[in-house]
């Protein structure tokens, strides 16, 4: 084989390498586009709807007598988990107010921990 003849071959295995790398790339994002489209379910807004018309029974069943309640005893634990998490007393600070969240922001909280602490 002369010397032209070695440069074609060479070029002719290249462009195959390069075909083979980009078809795989390309069956890839197609696997990951079918799997983002399995995941995604059609009826998440039924189901919130659901929730919150749950949620509306309940608070329409609750007495108004729970929501007066004395809130000593959740303070208290509330300025002991910051205590414990700060690591430091509790005579540093003073836990003036609270307000609740939704469970969403617990879980957003979380993945997003995990996710720092695996890179």
């Amino acid at each position: 084989m002369d010397r032209n003849e070695l440069i074609l071959e060479g070029l002719a295995y290249t462009v195959m390498g390069i075909l083979v790398v980009f078809m795989i790339l390309v069956i890839i994002m197609l696997v990951i586009k079918a799997m983002a489209l399995l995941s995604t379910e059609s009826k998440p807004k039924e189901q919130k709807q659901l929730v919150k018309q749950q949620e509306e029974v309940t608070l329409e069943e609750t007495p108004a007598v729970a929501q007066a309640t004395d809130d000593s005893e959740l303070i208290a634990v509330i300025t002991a988990a910051i205590a414990a998490a700060m690591g430091k007393g509790t005579s540093g600070f003073v836990v003036r107010s609270y307000k609740t969240v939704s469970g969403d922001a617990w879980n957003k909280a979380g993945r997003m921990d995990i996710l720092e602490n695996r890179l």
